[in-house]
């Protein structure tokens, strides 16, 4: 858009963040994203490929997939919540839900094969439980509106 609409200041830290490349993301979208790159970083640097394992690829790519339906689901937050019906918010962030699932089921199968090193398995079990309440409070959040 050659105008995009501006996000509304009274939002900033709730609803939406300006990025490094100076984007707009919502919190929970920038964080899910971050964690994906910090993930996809750590595999490269233990040589571990996707492609080489089931497990691994659902693990990555489920949780890929969450971080692009949080940003649909909230990143457009920025602009008002009125923008946007709370129930539409809430399908996006149940789809995202689902694929946070398999994000945890995927991560399950390569730690009970002791893919991963501890330190990563445990980080990203934190980060998917932690990521998995804030989706939880935002449905509730908007359920109610």
């Amino acid at each position: 858009e050659a105008n995009p609409p501006e996000p509304d200041p009274l939002t900033e830290g709730v609803d939406w963040l300006r990025t490094d490349d100076d984007g707009i993301k919502h919190p929970l979208s920038l964080r899910a994203q971050a964690s994906v790159i910090v993930l996809l970083r750590r595999l490269d640097d233990l040589g571990l490929s996707e492609e080489a394992d089931r497990d691994l690829a659902a693990f990555a790519g489920e949780f890929q997939v969450t971080a692009a339906k949080l940003a649909g689901a909230l990143d457009g937050l920025c602009c008002g919540r009125g923008l946007l019906s709370g129930g539409y918010v809430v399908a996006c962030l149940k789809r995202a839900l689902g694929h946070l699932h398999k994000a945890q089921a995927g991560l399950e199968n390569t730690a009970a094969r002791r893919l991963l090193p501890e330190d990563l398995l445990a980080w990203n079990r934190r980060e998917l439980f932690e990521i998995r309440e804030e989706i939880l409070r935002l449905m509730q959040e908007f359920r109610t509106k």
